[in-house]
């Protein structure tokens, strides 16, 4: 995935494609004249039997990435040190496919720099940590893609205590709120004994959106599940 080092511009006005210019941006979408260009050198190289970048399994990478993540580098701050854009960065996160090894170089050397400090964003690192990632210290082996992840490491991020009081008394909305958050918020008015109802009410919920809160909240504490019966 060396080509994707850099974004070379668009072109083509009506391009929609996250970043272009190279046979990597063509693959996601990019169809300006010189993603074009890229793309049949690749092809060419590849019926003459010449060599063309080798790929690797992407797990070690999306880790990494991931787990930066939940300290709290946001994708704009990796990007920058890729010489990416974050967007592209986003999407190395979330792909299951192969990389090319310039870019497991690359972000292996990133994550040697930040990886032992905290990030600038506390609502990414919640976010991220919401979502299930894990970060360095929940890994043995980063790159093993059979490695299970230590759930009891102190890379999660902590609930924002001061949201999670406001919002429970009704001054701070649902939409400045961090899925973290979010469910703890709910998990102690149900266990203050509210309804669903009143919980719903005082967390400003849609029905949806507090249905969702409300299994989350119950799932990771099942003793609020009683308390609310």
């Amino acid at each position: 995935m060396s080509r994707i080092a850099r974004d070379r511009g668009r072109i083509s006005p009506d391009c929609a494609a996250t970043f272009h210019g190279t046979d990597s941006a063509y693959r996601y979408g990019c169809r300006c004249p010189h993603a074009r260009e890229h793309k049949r050198i690749r092809v060419k190289r590849w019926r003459e039997g010449r060599s063309i970048a080798r790929r690797v399994d992407g797990t070690g990478t999306r880790r990494r990435l991931r787990a930066l993540a939940v300290l709290g580098w946001r994708w704009p701050d990796i990007g920058e040190r890729l010489g990416v854009t974050g967007s592209a960065v986003a999407i190395l996160a979330a792909s299951a496919g192969l990389v090319e090894l310039p870019t497991v170089a690359r972000v292996k050397a990133v994550y040697r720099e930040l990886c032992e400090r905290p990030g600038p964003s506390r609502i990414t690192a919640r976010r991220a940590a919401a979502k299930g990632w894990h970060g360095p210290l929940a890994w043995a082996d980063i790159d093993d893609p059979a490695c299970v992840p230590d759930d009891a490491g102190p890379d999660a991020a902590p609930v924002d205590e001061w949201a999670v009081t406001e919002a429970m008394a009704g001054r701070l909305p649902s939409s400045r709120l961090a899925d973290i958050d979010l469910v703890e918020a709910m998990r102690r008015l149900l266990a203050e004994g509210l309804s669903e109802g009143q919980a719903r009410y005082r967390l400003r919920l849609t029905n949806a959106h507090a249905r969702r809160a409300i299994r989350a909240a119950k799932k990771d504490h099942p003793e609020t599940e009683k308390k609310a019966a």
